[in-house]
């Protein structure tokens, strides 16, 4: 069989439904691996990168809901579909708040679950071209980012760690997906950690690292024991075998100096060190990122296409940009969404802007998170904030309100249920 069909990992207890499933998905021109337990499932995901997992929820040995985790920390993009004859409808909110892309209840009806494997196929295709247009070099011709792309070219293939240094919004995201994109381990995997899903244990991380490219976001928020352990991979060469690239918008050197932030570990990080400039510094870049991200937005979202009149771009050419590139891209997903004529003049992006600024005043007044809850009660407190905060910009519209917030449409109904939001009050 060719091997440039779709692998699936089949993970079931039930011998005759393994069989049966993997007769079917081999009938349908697939390539399929099956596992009766969670030690046989995390071998075949180890040895065999499979496209798509079809994980049961009920095993001997461990649960669904726990190897789901367990494959989503090592592989965010993997996509994983669940089946569970005893489910309920918290097991299927879980599992999707999670990450899994769907939940089938069996008996299972063989059209439904090939229609589902068919969707999270094509959602994951889509993400990976998205990935790939990560890996992009860097939009603009103005000396920073050009010299930034000379800077990047030049230090790819080092086997030095990589810090990047910027304002919020910057992209330091999408410079490492670049960076991973020209170095040395650039067939493998983009895994990106941040402090609060950082591993405690050493042997995760370094399995995690091995072969791939290891992206700590937001690292100058690490906790104290998490420097501790990266700092003595590094004294010891446990990471060599990985391209590590780390991220900062705050100055690691106040970090040290108010004790929040090891001196050692800044010494072994900084030896490479690209400094991702503010969008107002390179203004003339505008232009240029205003038709790269209408590009974006409509091939990735299917919106129509809509034309930024010369005095629209001049707008955005002098607006502050607080929120650099990430603002901007914001501003712009929101102009083509909301708006209807072809093109978009210079009035329209005067009373976006204006919405725009309004509503994040709003927003920081009156819907600021509470610090004293716990991590999940927060996340679940700001998810709440951020969904209602899109449904009022698409005045209850769901469908927008997904393109707005990066979501397939599905994905949010379920979101929005799990959290008690009845869009139509909103």
């Amino acid at each position: 069989m060719s091997q440039d069909k779709p692998l699936i990992l089949v993970v079931d207890d039930e011998p005759d439904i393994r069989e049966l499933v993997k007769d079917i998905l081999e009938d349908e021109g697939y390539r399929v691996v099956i596992a009766g337990d969670g030690t046989d499932a995390r071998a075949a995901f180890s040895s065999n990168s499979p496209n798509l997992i079809l994980l049961d929820i009920w095993m001997p040995d461990v649960d669904g809901i726990s190897l789901l985790k367990e494959f989503k920390q090592q592989d965010p993009s993997i996509t994983i579909v669940m089946m569970s004859g005893h489910g309920t409808i918290e097991t299927a909110v879980e599992a999707t708040r999670l990450g899994a892309y769907d939940f089938i209840e069996k008996p299972l009806s063989m059209a439904k679950l090939l229609r589902s494997i068919e969707l999270a196929l094509e959602s994951s295709n889509k993400k990976a071209a998205i990935r790939q247009h990560y890996a992009q070099a860097p939009v603009g011709k103005s000396p920073q980012i050009t010299l930034l792309r000379e800077q990047s070219q030049r230090v790819a293939q080092h086997d030095m760690p990589i810090l990047l240094q910027g304002e919020g919004g910057t992209g330091k995201h999408c410079y490492a997906h670049y960076l991973h994109s020209l170095g040395k381990f650039s067939s493998g995997k983009f895994i990106e950690i941040t402090p609060a899903s950082f591993p405690t244990d050493s042997l995760k991380l370094t399995s995690l690292a091995h072969n791939n490219c290891l992206f700590i976001n937001d690292l100058s928020l690490l906790p104290t024991a998490a420097q501790a352990l990266l700092s003595h991979l590094l004294n010891t060469q446990k990471l060599a075998d990985c391209q590590l690239i780390c991220a900062t918008q705050y100055s690691l050197d106040l970090a040290v100096n108010n004790g929040s932030f090891s001196e050692g570990l800044l010494y072994q990080l900084n030896s490479i060190t690209l400094a991702i400039p503010a969008l107002r510094d390179h203004i003339e870049d505008i232009p240029e990122l205003i038709h790269h991200f209408v590009d974006e937005q409509t091939t990735e979202s299917d919106m129509p296409y809509r034309h930024f009149t010369v005095a629209a771009q001049n707008r955005l050419r002098n607006h502050p940009w607080q929120g650099n590139v990430l603002e901007l891209k914001n501003v712009i997903q929101r102009l083509l969404v909301l708006g209807e004529l072809d093109d978009i003049d210079v009035t329209e992006v005067d009373q976006t802007l204006r919405e725009t600024s309004e509503q994040q005043t709003q927003a920081n007044e009156l819907n600021s998170i509470n610090y004293d809850l716990p991590l999940r009660e927060a996340r679940e407190q700001f998810e709440r904030i951020y969904l209602l905060h899109k449904l009022q910009e698409t005045e209850g519209n769901v469908g927008k309100a997904a393109k707005l917030a990066g979501m397939e449409r599905t994905h949010l109904y379920r979101k929005l249920r799990s959290l008690d939001i009845d869009s139509k009050q909103v």
